[in-house]
């Protein structure tokens, strides 16, 4: 791990230029030159940010480097959402609002390429040999019905019980089962399967890099959308407390909440977008989710109307570095170096996680909101796991099976920050 970066202000170059202006030049030089390079230190352009803190990097998950994905050994985990006691509100069990799995075809929804993480889909169907869809037989989501499919025409047959989507999901943290508890799993844990794990000491059945931050982060990642073509597949990078019980959402936003550094998603096909209106697939969703707070989600100070949806003209183009600043203060999100969205209200000093994910769970009801497509409620039974139907549409499940769905990561890094006493 390097030291920390100390960088000086403008006050002290003040000081010290007239006795030592040599010494002030190289100074500035260096400081210009390591930010312009970028290795190992966040993307902010905004210098009198940029020298306000010391920087340490804690977090390097450098997918160009060997067994990052390993739980014993790197950074990451990554979650079945079977039988998972980490499966939360994301169980895949009735009621589930996620349309999509992640227990299985591992090496199809995400695998390191060229020193690059990509994330995709993947439809396991009849043309797997001996498939049987989990909600084949009386589950309520074996049903047929029509769901809006602009390349198909009117609409395209969907039955939930004739074949699986799935995608990938990673985090750095789970808990486990352990005398009516729910505990940390510990690195040192050993992996015992499903069924043979009851909460035995040094056991689990979910290996764990039991990786945490508190307030005085910086996260950031080095991320590429130009793959993303799925309606309504979302790739996320964001963060959750890390507690036994999984609780997010109480009145406090001290006591931990949703922080979505952010949410992204193509929600139109792009022969769709109006010229006359930003494009809502150049939206990143940048926020925190309190649900009992107030309020119950950001309202963003950089923006007069409080707006967390930002328009991020040619993000789905080339690669980009997202970040956020999270003190005991505020939070600020930050898009290729400046500040798109700062709270200082809903702000967590518990412990938090990071989680990496593509999830297949975009609501469908009969809103005119672009990030909820349409569907007809009428021919759909009741059921809150049908809510991510439009994911599954006929021309979603071909472009996911030819491959033209996917999200590339080079890298996601972690910082430290204490004061710099050199800029006062």
């Amino acid at each position: 791990m390097k030291s920390p970066l100390v960088f000086g202000t403008a006050n002290r170059y003040n000081r010290d230029i007239m006795k030592r202006p040599s010494i002030i030049v190289i100074a500035v030089s260096i400081l210009i030159s390591q930010w312009a390079a970028g290795e190992n230190l966040p993307t902010i352009a905004d210098p009198e940010t940029r020298v306000e803190f010391r920087y340490e990097l804690i977090f390097d998950s450098d997918f160009s480097k060997p067994g990052v994905l390993n739980p014993k050994t790197g950074l990451w985990r990554r979650e079945s959402m079977a039988a998972s006691n980490n499966s939360g509100q994301h169980r895949q069990a009735e009621g589930r609002r996620h349309a999509a799995w992640y227990d299985k075809f591992w090496k199809k929804t995400a695998s390191i390429e060229d020193g690059i993480l990509k994330q995709r889909g993947f439809v396991a169907d009849s043309s797997i040999e001996g498939f049987v869809s989990r909600d084949s037989g009386n589950s309520p989501r074996n049903y047929t019905y029509t769901d809006p499919d602009p390349k198909d025409g009117k609409s395209g047959e969907i039955n939930f019980g004739e074949f699986e989507i799935y995608t990938s999901w990673f985090d750095t943290f789970a808990v486990k089962a352990v005398d009516g508890k729910q505990v940390p799993v510990e690195q040192s844990d050993e992996l015992l399967p499903k069924d043979g794990y009851w909460g035995q000491p040094g056991k689990t059945d979910t290996l764990s890099p039991n990786l945490t931050f508190q307030p005085g982060t910086f996260f950031e990642i080095d991320v590429n959308f130009e793959g993303m073509e799925a309606l309504g597949h979302r790739h996320s990078f964001w963060l959750m407390p890390a507690n036994g019980e999984g609780l997010a959402y109480d009145d406090d936003p001290a006591n931990g909440l949703e922080i979505d550094i952010y949410e992204h998603e193509m929600v139109v096909e792009p022969d769709q977008v109006s010229p006359d209106r930003k494009n809502p697939n150049e939206i990143l969703l940048m926020k925190c989710i309190g649900q009992n707070t107030t309020p119950p989600t950001t309202k963003n100070e950089l923006h007069p109307d409080g707006k967390t949806s930002i328009h991020s003209p040619g993000i789905n183009q080339g690669w980009h570095k997202i970040g956020l600043k999270w003190t005991r203060n505020e939070l600020v999100w930050y898009i290729d170096g400046k500040a798109v969205v700062r709270d200082r209200n809903l702000v967590p000093t518990v412990p938090m996680y990071i989680i990496l994910s593509r999830e297949a769970n975009t609501g469908a009801g009969n809103s005119n909101d672009p990030h909820t497509l349409k569907a007809d409620g009428k021919k759909i039974p009741f059921d809150a796991g049908l809510y991510g139907r439009n994911v599954a549409t006929p021309a979603n499940r071909k472009l996911i099976n030819e491959g033209r769905d996917e999200v590339k990561v080079r890298s996601v890094k972690a910082w430290t920050l204490s004061p710099n006493p050199e800029s006062k």
